[in-house]
């Protein structure tokens, strides 16, 4: 079809056109008419061809990425064999923190299948370090960090499955010399929160390090016995130095090292009396007793050491 027009030098301007020259205009119009009426249908025709391409396209390009997929490193290998690879990830001396820049924790961020494989692999949450994060001086924003990390340990523990635990635990110094400030509402202390948070784990502790105040660990585990603690190999008790040392009840509250199975124990020098931990002094293999010399009673020596056994 030809675009050239009588008209065209009057195109875009106020020229007003005569009646003959009106009649003229609407004969060229009609052509006009037709023709972009078919370019419509033909437009219409094309678009309908480009959406069912597209169409196919997707489906082609998600079957692409299902079967690209099953190619991918990651499921190459059999489960048994990543899992494997996971677990190597992980610290070997010392337990797992909780952070997101090291396994687990980061494993199950790289992919959606990695994320499932390191939750169904309970050995990868066998070992955990957990450390209190409160101070001395408390605030609303401590404390919610708290309740936080005491819900990411039970969770943490009961991706365990069933397998032994190594756990070790880290709680600020408490002592009544440096009482809270009046803005830290009474409360259970931060380390009694963990303990009882980990007390119900306690069959399948193997390896336990804890930190805590003496008084509070006496608090929390005078109901444990040696049957509450069947795998316990190794326990590792720590007292800070500016805490009290209670008078009493350490042998009956420690009745959990009667297991039949420790051989490893570690305490400061500052509590230890031999008299007072129900060990089997027999069995152990590993007895360490650390701390500043002057912490050591006078009595303690390698000749009394040796009576235990």
């Amino acid at each position: 079809m030809t675009t050239n027009s009588p008209f065209s030098a009057y195109l875009g301007t106020n020229y007003c056109p005569k009646d003959e020259e009106v009649l003229e205009i609407k004969s060229i119009l009609v052509e006009s008419t037709r023709r972009l009426k078919i370019l419509d249908e033909e437009v219409a025709d094309l678009q309908k061809a480009i959406d069912k391409l597209k169409e196919e396209r997707d489906s082609v390009q998600s079957f692409f990425d299902a079967h690209k997929a099953l190619i991918s490193p990651a499921r190459q290998l059999p489960l048994d064999v990543i899992q494997e690879i996971f677990v190597a990830c992980l610290p070997t001396h010392r337990n797992c923190v909780m952070s997101a820049t090291e396994a687990p924790v980061l494993l199950g961020r790289i992919c959606s299948l990695w994320r499932t494989i390191s939750l169904s692999t309970p050995r990868l949450w066998s070992k955990i370090h957990v450390v209190d994060p409160l101070d001395w001086i408390s605030s609303p924003l401590l404390l919610k960090k708290l309740a936080q990390r005491l819900e990411t340990t039970k969770m943490w523990l009961e991706r365990s499955g069933q397998c032994p635990l190594s756990i070790s635990l880290e709680c600020s110094v408490q002592n009544d010399q440096f009482p809270p400030d009046d803005s830290t509402p009474a409360a259970t202390p931060p380390a009694v929160q963990f303990l009882q948070a980990l007390i119900p784990f306690s069959r399948r502790w193997r390896h336990i390090h804890f930190s805590a105040a003496l008084s509070e660990l006496l608090k929390t585990m005078s109901h444990l016995h040696e049957t509450d603690v069947p795998l316990l190999e190794s326990v590792a008790i720590y007292q800070h130095p500016l805490n009290d040392i209670p008078a009493t009840g350490i042998r009956e509250s420690f009745q959990m090292l009667r297991g039949a199975r420790i051989s490893s124990f570690s305490t400061p020098g500052s509590i230890f009396d031999p008299t007072l931990f129900p060990l089997t002094w027999e069995q152990l293999t590993s007895l360490t007793i650390d701390g500043p010399p002057w912490f050591v009673g006078g009595e303690l020596n390698i000749v009394s050491l040796t009576r235990l056994i």
